[in-house]
């Protein structure tokens, strides 16, 4: 059984060994685990939301821009 903190670990871990997105990776591990999208949403995590919002942010995807600091 998936739970959100088992989840997140493989979502993390394909961020770094495939270097996509976190939006790809959840589409990537769903695809290849025939898992509905749905299904994976309720298994993300805030960091990871957190993530999400980010890139949607850098690639213009949302209304109001997220600020966030130099790093």
């Amino acid at each position: 059984m998936m739970n959100t903190k088992k989840f997140s670990l493989i979502i993390e871990q394909i961020v770094l060994d495939k270097k996509l997105s976190y939006m790809d990776a959840i589409v990537d591990y769903c695809d290849n685990n025939e898992m509905e999208i749905e299904s994976a949403a309720k298994l993300v995590n805030t960091k990871i939301k957190e993530s999400i919002k980010l890139e949607a942010s850098d690639l213009n995807l949302l209304k109001e821009k997220v600020v966030k600091l130099p790093i």
